[in-house]
């Protein structure tokens, strides 16, 4: 008998149970929300309902198949000590949680002014602001906003403050005005529609700086192995999409622009200080004398994701302490690997999705039986875990009552 301990539920914890379910092999998912649908809930802005419509089915047809028991609401390290875990005797166990804390914005003392703020919860607030029922935190979006970042997330960033900014102004002169029909349809298009120029309004809008030049910018991927005209190739479709996305929603982008400190005037924050670089050899080489002084009225720190510290899990500074991406596997334990965002750092769902295919099929013949007493044993204390948050085993009735 066979049963893996999967820690989170959504893309890479979903396609590892699927592995598993292909390969006849039972699995436990323990997910901190109630649902396991991850960032795809969250992370990703409110008007990707379509393609978060999907996934969610995906997860569904997953998560409620007979060979995976499904523990909600019931986090590692914190309902569940990561020792007891340890001490289980599982086949395997695989670390899918994702990466749910923002990496610390390297200035720290930004983080003390109310006009600075980091991507998750800003994404968050956008997702939920307009709900009857939302107590969160309130975020006073104004104009002249920087971007600190690159990437897709950083351009859902700027996407989310141009929509904003344009709402403030237009919201009472259209009739039914709905910010999701406006991403669809990109700012210019939208308020054309409603004999509206975007140049009347006034906004001076949003900057993206990034640390790098365009041609690095992850916002699409570039395999290992790739010959120089494919890897060029790839360079231009990056190009191409941020053109497209800053033709679409009008927001600025500065490569090569590296902060160094901040400038605060009174204790209000106004500005970065900031210096150019160049990229040699793929390394980034700072530019003398190429200091300058950007100012801005909001800041939003879009440089990326980590896992969240759990304590007992062996970590390698700010990330798991893992041998190699491509096997997941845990320094000092054999049975422990991670996958997705939890040890690639690339927060995207293909990223995702690659990973766990990636860490499944490297170590599914590794997955070894376990003793029979051990699995009633593992069977009894997911009883207890499923009891502790009232999930009764019934999947979708479960996401019916969400």
């Amino acid at each position: 008998m066979k049963v893996v301990l999967i820690i989170g539920g959504a893309v890479s914890g979903s396609t590892a149970a699927k592995k598993l379910i292909d390969a006849g092999i039972r699995s436990v998912v323990v997910e901190q929300n109630r649902m396991p649908y991850g960032k795809i809930e969250d992370g990703l802005p409110r008007w990707h309902d379509k393609q978060r419509s999907g996934e969610y089915d995906k997860i569904d047809e997953i998560i409620s198949n007979e060979l995976v028991d499904y523990v909600p609401l019931t986090k590692l390290g914190k309902d569940i000590p990561f020792e007891e875990v340890l001490d289980m005797g599982w086949s395997c166990i695989y670390f899918a949680n994702g990466a749910w804390k923002d990496r610390p914005f390297p200035i720290h003392e930004i983080e003390n002014f109310e006009n600075f703020h980091y991507q998750n919860p800003y994404v968050f607030w956008f997702n939920h602001y307009h709900e009857e029922n939302f107590e969160g935190k309130n975020v006073n979006v104004v104009d002249n906003a920087l971007v600190i970042g690159g990437g897709l997330a950083s351009i859902d960033v700027c996407k989310i403050t141009q929509l904003e900014l344009v709402k403030q102004k237009v919201e009472s002169e259209i009739e039914n005005f709905d910010i999701v029909e406006m991403e669809h349809k990109g700012i210019p298009k939208y308020l054309s529609e409603h004999n509206i120029n975007y140049d009347d309004l006034d906004i001076i809008g949003t900057k993206l700086i990034y640390r790098r030049n365009i041609d690095n910018m992850p916002i699409t991927t570039i395999p290992e192995g790739l010959d120089n005209d494919m890897i060029e190739k790839r360079k231009i479709a990056r190009r191409k999409v941020l053109r497209n996305m800053q033709d679409k929603y009008l927001f600025d982008v500065v490569d090569c622009t590296q902060p160094t400190d901040i400038i605060v005037e009174g204790d209000k924050l106004v500005g970065l200080k900031t210096i150019s670089n160049e990229v040699v050899d793929g390394k980034l080489v700072p530019i003398k004398n190429s200091e300058k002084i950007i100012n801005a009225n909001i800041f939003i720190s879009s440089i990326g994701s980590l896992p969240e510290p759990i304590k007992g899990v062996p970590m390698n500074g700010s990330t798991y302490d893992i041998i190699d991406q491509e096997s997941g596997k845990f320094n000092d334990f054999e049975k422990l690997h991670g996958m997705g965002n939890a040890i690639t750092g690339q927060g995207n769902i293909k990223a995702s999705r690659v990973s766990a295919k990636t860490v499944s099929d490297l170590t599914i013949d590794l997955i070894n039986d376990i003793d029979k007493n051990i699995f009633e044993k593992i069977n009894v204390k997911v009883k207890e875990w499923q009891s502790k948050s009232s999930y009764n085993g019934d999947y979708f009735e479960w996401k019916e009552k969400k």
